[in-house]
């Protein structure tokens, strides 16, 4: 073992120290330690409605509609563009409530603990050139600014598969637009997640 490892042992015991201190804070305490680095107006608030998804489970000729929060149709404040996107993104595998209300009987399941499949997108915002303090070790770190939107989805017709879908969707302009042109936009990052119980 190396004098280095020796060393860094020594600092990562100090951070430790740190961390268990961070750990033992009451809630109240944690969030005011938040609200020191955090500008309200400055994280995203995503509006959603009630509408649904068909779960990439169901099959056959009668399939399951599970009740699901959408990406409203109108946004505001930080983040509106992005959600405003991903919303356009996953229309077509989603179902708005006047897309059920022209379907004939559609067999729509409610209270479920269903977890329907997701697409996160985070956009940077600003990169940040100065380092600042962390607040549970105090170790210096830039605190770039990101903003992050996250949709459900779902199978819009018998056939569809969450491989199908998920294709489709990296597919769509509007998608591939948001990591493309602009510096913010390079830097964006986007993660599927499956649908779960």
């Amino acid at each position: 073992m190396a004098y280095k490892d020796i060393s860094r042992g020594v600092r990562l015991a100090a951070d430790h120290a740190k961390y268990i201190t961070w750990l033992e804070k009451d809630t109240a305490a944690r969030q005011a330690a938040y609200a020191t680095v955090t500008t309200a107006a400055n994280k995203v608030k995503t509006d959603r409605v009630l509408g649904a998804i068909i779960p990439f489970s169901s099959s056959g000729t009668n399939l399951v509609y599970l009740p699901a929060r959408l990406i409203a149709d109108t946004q505001g404040g930080r983040g509106n563009i992005l959600a405003t996107t991903l919303r356009g993104v996953l229309a077509e595998f989603t179902f708005t409530q006047a897309n059920l209300n022209a379907l004939t009987t559609p067999n729509i399941i409610e209270g479920t603990k269903f977890k329907p499949a997701k697409l996160t997108v985070i956009q940077r915002v600003t990169t940040a050139t100065t380092k600042e303090a962390s607040r549970i070790t105090g170790r210096l770190y830039y605190r770039h600014e990101n903003d992050s939107v996250t949709g459900s989805f779902g199978k819009k017709v018998a056939a569809d598969t969450y491989d199908s879908v998920i294709t489709a969707i990296k597919d769509k302009t509007a998608f591939t637009g948001l990591f493309t042109g602009s510096a913010n936009a390079l830097a964006s990052k986007y993660r599927f997640v499956p649908e779960g119980v």
